[in-house]
């Protein structure tokens, strides 16, 4: 589920490139235009860019959160990755949006070798953090 808020920008920001899609449409055949619309083709691309990203970052953060919560729970204090783990959790905070989704492959990789670990491990065995 997307946030409220996040909706209403991206709507925002899709009408305002529907406006200046339609100027360019309209403005195709005017030679005397073709600066005017270069620069909305370009004021298009970027807020669609900026949208893009805004949703991305969202949706990548929420998954990256979930995973490092629950390879956090799960690494029952001598997996491995407690390094790794420990350095998601921390930093968490402070990626930026482009990073977040290489930073979401680095949780899912430690959760692949957590898994692997606990595979090994017998399930009777308590987790420190219970």
């Amino acid at each position: 589920m997307i946030p409220h808020d996040l909706t209403q920008g991206i709507k925002v920001s899709l009408k305002t490139a529907t406006g200046q899609l339609g100027y360019i449409l309209n403005k195709l055949d005017d030679e005397d235009q073709v600066e005017n619309i270069l620069l909305q083709l370009k004021a298009v691309q970027s807020t669609l860019t900026k949208t893009t990203i805004e949703l991305l970052d969202d949706t990548y953060r929420k998954a990256l959160a979930e995973k490092i919560s629950s390879t956090y729970q799960s690494c029952p204090g001598n997996c491995g990755n407690e390094e790794a783990i420990e350095r998601l959790r921390k930093l968490f905070p402070e990626y930026k949006p482009e990073e977040v989704p290489e930073k979401l492959q680095e949780a899912r990789r430690v959760e692949e070798e957590l898994k692997k670990f606990l595979s090994g491990k017998s399930l009777d065995t308590p987790s420190p953090r219970d």
